[in-house]
């Protein structure tokens, strides 16, 4: 692991409080909510894809259950800190985002991943580089765009940071299977050594693991590892949405 830390951290990593993190975001993206949606819905089959009511872009309803209060979900080190919980219609927003073309959703994912990262920011106390979880090549070129890279990109836009600040890092070094109907032990099995980083230079600012969803944290665990291995401090690792512990936002 890279040498340093921030002054107050003794093993260089993040200490947060396992509370709400930072404000609420703002509500960012497109909505509709007016007597012509259901004309967009009848002439160009236009719908939210959250929930499907017609219009030609995301519900006001949908866009209010974005609204970001972060958690820490686990202390670390590094400390895992999620935006939301993953349910309705977060789903549906994710699988549209990532599969169905709405790539203009980056925008309002963006805005709420945002919040989670701007706090995580303000307690590095410094620069810090944005790492993206690696997506499959083959799944990129399917869909035609690197959705986790596109979703880090609008959060670091949303606090004013450089484009610079994101540097994907990792690679994946073989393809893994389909994890939806996989346990957490065949999830760990599945991500093991997939990964590896580039290596960490001279004065390499720590980085930051973000991704879209955390269901077990196989994936952000192997993620950490590969850039821990390079020389990487990995100070917390930051996700959209967590699937596990949705008690947290009660």
């Amino acid at each position: 692991m890279a040498d340093g830390g921030r002054p107050g951290d003794r093993d260089g990593h993040l200490h947060l409080v396992s509370t709400g993190l930072g404000p609420p975001a703002c509500r960012a993206g497109q909505y509709h909510d007016s007597v012509l949606d259901p004309l967009a819905d009848l002439l160009l089959g236009a719908c939210c894809p959250g929930c499907r009511r017609p219009g030609s872009g995301i519900c006001r309803r949908c866009l209010a259950a974005l609204e970001a209060h972060p958690r820490v979900i686990l202390d670390g080190p590094p400390p895992v800190v999620a935006c939301l919980p993953y349910r309705d219609p977060l789903p549906d927003l994710v699988t549209a985002h990532k599969d169905r073309g709405a790539g203009w959703l980056s925008r309002p994912l963006g805005s709420s991943l945002g919040v989670g990262l701007r706090a995580v920011v303000e307690a590095a106390d410094g620069p810090v580089s944005l790492v993206p979880m690696p997506s499959d090549r083959a799944a990129v070129r399917r869909r035609g765009a690197d959705h986790c890279a596109d979703l880090v990109r609008s959060a670091a836009r949303s606090c004013g940071l450089p484009p610079d600040a994101v540097r994907p890092l990792l690679r994946r070094t073989r393809r893994v299977r389909d994890q939806i109907q996989l346990d957490h032990d065949q999830r760990v099995a599945n991500q093991a050594h997939s990964m590896t980083a580039l290596p960490a230079g001279p004065g390499e600012p720590p980085v930051v693991l973000l991704d879209d969803i955390r269901t077990t944290g196989a994936t952000l665990a192997e993620g950490a590892r590969a850039l821990d291995r390079a020389g990487h401090l990995v100070l917390a690792c930051l996700v959209l949405a967590d699937a596990e512990h949705p008690s947290r936002w009660a």
